[in-house]
């Protein structure tokens, strides 16, 4: 929540909750709104909700009953598979909410199961605002949890954000997903600003050693836009993550620079999801939103919160089928580092791993910043072979199924980039980030380990092999 705004919209907050407590609470109780699905059957809808004060009695919307159903109505409505909440104050109206929502599971910043968890996060007095988590059962279960930066408790204000881990089957494998909840320092003045700012330079800190090809979502009340600061004269404090887009991204940046709102009072946006590239790789272009249910919950921001649910759609397919994703086409090798200095010999190799053949017609390869190749139509990748693609045609080497860049180069930095691999409709198939720790030998390039395999880890190829690389061919230099 964002408290500076509440003082300059306390008269008509307090008329709007007078009008709503007209009505007797039995009433309330008896109206369900219908919220309509937000989500997908097959991929990963992830929502974040600012509940303001829940579970207070003494703060926020005044009715506690119509709060809760009108919160459980608008999560269980909109139906994503993970949402991330903020300003949860008591535990026991959380355990009611969770209970009321069938087929999904919870976990608050206190719970046992936290690490560090009581040591930050307490019901004392009913007046502590913390973060939870709640998921779909069906998706993924809890790994584990913990609080994080408490070093940095300070600068987010008393509230560290809690790092979630959940594994579930994603794209016909089983995968770990890191959910990180947070609650930035709130207010528009320059002192709150003066928190935000090291509190973001924490965390980025913080992902890049810890996490640095993991995916991980960070979601929240950020209590400050990605465009420019709510802090008149300031720079937005998470401009140092808005601006390393090899490593990092914000599907929501784009209704900051839209203009659109995301509490019911302010038109800044400062409800955010951050996703590490490899996170962000598979968000679905245009799915970002701030869902309004003003529209089916009478009295929306009185009776309910002053914030908008944030919601959007990634390309983990779940279910342990892997829906239509042919999850049999792997990155297997990338010479980001080519030898010499004809950036020609610059190479991505995949791999069909399954049974049966498969269309590459208008699928892409692109880096960090840019697509680098369109697949032609035609062409078809047989199962248990190799299809490599050079920066130029000079550098194919005989003997080897290989097609030169559509774009004319790869444009793979030595310092560290991306390669994502998607399909026709735009889809993420698999993606790498590399950092310049694998990149840094000249000629040497970046092969699974085990070779050809879909869950392998990525390693410097002459560590697995006495080539240096083996584009177009196994680790060893055997034909595929």
């Amino acid at each position: 929540m964002k408290r500076s705004l509440r003082a300059l919209v306390g008269a008509a907050a307090a008329a709007l909750a007078l009008a709503t407590l007209a009505a007797p609470p039995a009433a309330h109780a008896a109206t369900t709104a219908t919220v309509p699905s937000q989500g997908s059957p097959t991929q990963l809808d992830v929502g974040n909700y600012n509940i303001e004060w829940f579970g207070a009695p003494d703060m926020g919307p005044t009715n506690e009953a119509l709060q809760q159903q009108n919160v459980r109505d608008v999560m269980a409505g909109a139906d994503m598979d993970v949402w991330g909440l903020e300003e949860v104050v008591s535990t026991s109206a959380f355990n009611s909410l969770v209970a009321g929502m069938p087929g999904f599971t919870g976990i608050v910043a206190n719970d046992s199961r936290v690490t560090n968890g009581a040591a930050y996060y307490s019901d004392f007095n009913n007046t502590e605002q913390k973060v939870a988590l709640v998921w779909r059962s069906s998706v993924a279960s809890l790994v584990s949890a913990k609080v994080i930066l408490t070093a940095q408790n300070s600068v987010f204000a008393g509230r560290p954000p809690v790092e979630f881990k959940l594994r579930g089957t994603f794209d016909g494998v089983s995968r770990d997903l890191i959910f990180i909840v947070m609650h930035a320092k709130a207010g528009s003045d320059t002192a709150a600003w003066n928190q935000r700012d090291p509190a973001s330079q924490a965390l980025k800190s913080y992902l890049d050693t810890t996490y640095p090809t993991q995916d991980v979502f960070v979601i929240g009340d950020w209590n400050d836009d990605v465009d420019t600061s709510i802090t008149s004269g300031k720079a937005s404090p998470y401009a140092n993550f808005v601006s390393d887009t090899a490593r990092y991204g914000f599907p929501t940046r784009a209704l900051s620079l839209a203009g659109v709102a995301s509490t019911t009072s302010y038109p800044d946006f400062i409800d955010h999801q951050l996703g590490t590239n490899e996170v962000y790789a598979r968000y679905v272009a245009g799915t970002a939103k701030a869902f309004q249910p003003q529209a089916y919950i009478p009295n929306y921001a009185s009776t309910t919160t002053d914030h908008y649910p944030v919601m959007a759609r990634y390309n983990f397919v779940t279910g342990g089928g892997g829906g239509t994703d042919p999850a049999g086409v792997i990155l297997n090798e990338v010479l980001a580092n080519e030898p010499g200095s004809n950036t020609a010999g610059e190479g991505v190799e995949l791999v069909n791993t399954g049974s049966t053949s498969i269309s590459l017609a208008g699928w892409t390869l692109r880096d960090g910043t840019a697509l680098r190749h369109t697949f032609a139509s035609g062409t078809t990748l047989q199962p248990g072979k190799a299809l490599t693609v050079f920066g130029g045609s000079s550098a194919i080497p005989s003997g080897i199924t290989a097609v030169a860049a559509s774009t004319g180069d790869l444009n793979l930095a030595n310092g560290g980039d991306s390669v994502i691999l998607r399909d026709a409709s735009g889809a993420t198939v698999q993606s790498l980030t590399y950092s310049s720790t694998l990149a840094s030998t000249d000629g040497v390039s970046i092969n699974r380990s085990p070779d050809v395999s879909a869950t392998g880890t990525w390693v410097k190829h002459n560590t697995i092999s006495s080539l240096l690389q083996s584009l177009g061919r196994r680790a060893n230099g055997t034909a595929f």
